[in-house]
């Protein structure tokens, strides 16, 4: 039964985060809407929290029930119009979404007290007084009057304060499809304005059955009677608001098309397909083995064989990852009530624009990237988006506008933070890290080099250590967590203008393209998602300066670093002018470095395995796969490789260029 209660528990937290960011995704729009808020957006998030308040209070979690209660009365006031919309009700929204998220997580810690004693009072407020009756000027009989629901009544009330046009359209219908009919016209009604409410009406012939429907429209009555030629159109006088229909009882049934299923079973099958690409790898070695007619025949027939488990592998491959992979806007209204908060505790204004919200990327990346997307939008607002004065001093708006953009790239996601603040001044960088003792005073800093600096840990430029950053801590987490997810960071900033933030990550970690590469008789896997190009070359076209190898491309000199030195392999043949290389171009970000290698064997999908937690700190090292007949050969991580042995290069840049 314990079991049974965790499955239950797994499955509402499941749900109840989906609802609390698509409530919060809706209190986006709700505040873009401001003064003119649609109502079917209100009773959205209505019936939002009311199903959220059901679950909970099916589990018994009585803290999260009464506290999704207490909105539910927020909201039902704001959409019966005794609350109107303003800056202290979005901002209480917002927050108490939060506190649902913090329960969610830890229900006994979390104090609910503060939030729910806000709401209280939000609710406790006097009624706004409508004066005389708005609805006295409609020619409305007492029998429809009476037959009105409190909401209709209110709708009605809100679509004549909005000065639209009221008409009652009366149409009868046969019994055989008067449903269809009815659907059909108030569609054709609902594009023009607010079906406000659907009455039973009399139908003399007594044949079939009749309905009048009370309606607000900026249209006139003759237009409205164009749009509705079977029905009896009569204005009522005074006009009322935005297009919309009367709320609709919710079905139990699901709309929605998803079926949730556990990460950990997706890892499962990932890895039978894994096992699948080495025994096929197997059998296309066994394929070719076979000699004599016999043979050829059995080859022709094996063949076939692996021509169709190969279609069929791929399909499910390509199946299994589509299924891991979701939009990157799962961890946006994360990040907008984030970015809210901190604006209002730095006191600034802040405009945060999303883009590209429906780019997918594997389910496992996109939950490890909200700590360091958090960091980097938190330094943005403290330290790179200037105080209102000093913005309009610069001719700048006195709002500053951080963009968080998220775009496919080949076989990789890219999402870039910018902010239109300050900028970073490598100077002002140069001088932190000599006072702090990382670099020299004859060590060349160019503007690339000074960025990486941020990342050191330790390294801050805040001259007073704020709640929201200036620790030293961050960068170089957030640095670490993306190289543990196989991506890397980049800046790029212009003093004054701003600053971007790029991060580039491959779409998944499950099954990777692979070049496998022999280097000193061993044969290492690289992954493609790394690689730029490969080439060759012969041993004069490698060069040294200042004690590293180096070779040049199409007129940039590239920094070489040979795989057989970096795992100590010892390497059997001369080394001459005349022996021929191989060199694989790898870009992190806008790194790039040559590795040299012996040959290039073939490309190969790969799935990654741990090496174990003795190994797996090795720098280069992403971890093992297995490539058919029991070989083992190692992933090499581009990222770490190039920060553990390409740092010499750095030394170089201000005299050849070097793009590292």
């Amino acid at each position: 039964m314990p079991r049974d209660e965790d499955r239950a528990r797994d499955e509402f937290t499941s749900e109840a985060e989906e609802l609390l960011d698509t409530v919060a995704r809706d209190l986006r729009t709700l505040e873009a809407q401001g003064a003119n808020v649609r109502p079917e957006l209100v009773n959205k998030i209505f019936r939002e929290v009311h199903s959220l308040k059901g679950l909970a209070g099916m589990l018994g979690l009585a803290r999260i029930s009464d506290l999704a209660h207490g909105l539910e009365d927020m909201l039902d006031r704001l959409r019966m119009g005794r609350l109107e919309v303003s800056k202290e009700l979005i901002d209480l929204l917002y927050d108490a979404i939060d506190m649902l998220n913090r329960l969610l997580v830890s229900a006994d810690t979390v104090d609910v007290a503060p939030i729910t004693s806000r709401i209280q009072q939000m609710v406790s407020r006097q009624q706004q007084g409508k004066g005389d009756d708005p609805l006295a000027a409609l020619a409305l009989d007492e029998q429809t009057r009476r037959s009105l629901t409190e909401y209709e009544e209110h709708r009605l009330f809100e679509n004549v304060r909005g000065n639209k046009q009221i008409v009652s359209v009366e149409a009868r219908f046969d019994f055989s499809d008067f449903d269809q009919k009815l659907r059909a016209l108030t569609s054709r009604l609902s594009e023009v304005g607010e079906v406000v409410s659907t009455l039973p009406a009399v139908d003399n012939s007594g044949n079939g059955i009749a309905f009048r429907l009370l309606c607000g429209t900026d249209l006139d009555q003759e237009s409205v009677a164009a749009l509705a030629p079977e029905a009896n159109v009569i204005s009522l006088r005074k006009p009322l608001p935005p297009p919309e229909t009367t709320e609709e009882e919710v079905s139990l049934r699901s709309i929605s098309p998803t079926v949730r299923v556990d990460i950990a079973k997706l890892d499962a099958v990932m890895n039978i397909v894994g096992e699948l690409l080495i025994e096929k790898t197997r059998l296309e070695a066994h394929t070719g083995a076979t000699g004599g007619q016999a043979g050829r025949v059995a080859a022709y027939e094996l063949q076939k064989i692996s021509r169709t488990i190969d279609r069929k592998l791929n399909e499910m491959q390509k199946s299994v990852v589509e299924m891991r992979l979701v939009p990157v806007g799962q961890i946006y209204t994360k990040l907008a009530r984030t970015v809210r908060k901190v604006a209002r505790e730095l006191n600034k204004q802040i405009e945060l624009v999303l883009r590209g919200e429906d780019t997918e990327l594997d389910k496992r990346m996109v939950e490890e990237l909200t700590d360091p997307l958090m960091h980097i939008i938190r330094n943005a607002l403290d330290h790179g988006i200037e105080s209102a004065q000093e913005r309009q001093a610069a001719g700048k708006p006195p709002a500053g506008q951080v963009t968080l953009l998220a775009y496919q790239q080949g076989n990789s996601v890219v999402l870039d933070v910018t902010d239109d603040g300050r900028g970073i001044d490598p100077q002002i960088i140069r001088r932190v890290a000599l006072q702090r003792g990382l670099i020299s005073e004859e060590e060349p800093v160019d503007d690339q080099r000074a960025y990486e600096l941020l990342f050191t840990p330790g390294f801050s430029t805040a001259s007073a250590v704020s709640e929201i950053s200036g620790r030293g801590v961050g960068l170089d987490v957030v640095k670490k967590n993306i190289q543990d997810l196989k991506g890397s960071i980049d800046v790029l900033s212009v003093v004054g203008r701003g600053t971007t933030f790029r991060i580039r990550l491959p779409i998944t970690l499950a099954i990777l393209q692979a070049l496998i590469v022999r280097a000193a008789g061993e044969l290492f896997a690289i992954p493609l998602t790394s690689v730029d190009e490969s080439l060759r070359i012969v041993g004069r076209d490698i060069h040294t300066v200042e004690r590293r190898e180096v070779f040049t491309l199409r007129q940039t000199t590239i920094p070489l670093l040979r795989l057989s030195d970096v795992f100590h392999l010892e390497d059997q043949r001369v080394d001459d002018g005349d022996r021929k290389w191989f060199v694989v171009v790898t870009r992190v970000g806008e790194k790039v470095f040559g590795l040299l290698v012996d040959a290039l064997v073939r490309q190969h999908e790969v799935v990654i395995k741990t090496i174990g937690e003795r190994l797996k700190s090795i720098p280069g090292v992403a971890g093992a796969t297995e490539i058919g007949e029991g070989e083992i050969v190692l992933v090499i991580d581009v990222a770490s490789l190039i920060e553990a042995f390409g740092g010499k290069a750095r030394d170089m840049r201000a005299k050849t260029g070097l793009t590292v």
